[in-house]
């Protein structure tokens, strides 16, 4: 199968957060959902590492991998992910990683989601995203 991106910006709702911390404040950050469908393996790795490498260059606010759509995540996709994480987060940029069991287990067993922070939604690993704003 092949691996298929789409790319897309939402605006995390910071102002919920901001009125929970007592603050007056009303913005949004945008961060970037890219979403991937298919198989992440050797066939597919340049692809994955080019789409990938399009994010970072674009230096989002933030990153959510929708990953949901992925139906197999070999290793050589994993050490692409790792890579990525640990990129972005040298820029500052932080990064949530969505997906199913499929995703999230190699995640988990290789020692990553240290690294990738897990979430079952996009909407969740949004909402993280408007949390990081204020820490």
């Amino acid at each position: 199968m092949t691996l298929n991106a789409h790319v897309s910006f939402r605006s995390a709702d910071v102002s919920a957060v901001a009125r929970q911390a007592g603050r007056n404040l009303v913005a949004g950050r945008m961060y970037c959902v890219q979403r991937f469908t298919g198989d992440i393996d050797m066939q597919s790795a340049a692809d994955f590492t080019a789409a990938l490498d399009r994010v970072l260059a674009g230096r989002p606010e933030g990153v959510v991998l929708d990953l949901s759509g992925v139906d197999f995540l070999s290793a050589s996709g994993l050490a692409i992910l790792s890579r990525f994480c640990t990129d972005a987060e040298s820029h500052g940029i932080p990064v949530a990683v969505v997906g199913g069991r499929t995703v999230t287990r190699p995640i988990e067993a290789c020692g990553l989601a240290g690294t990738c922070h897990v979430f079952d939604t996009v909407g969740e690993a949004g909402a993280a995203m408007a949390e990081q704003v204020h820490h």
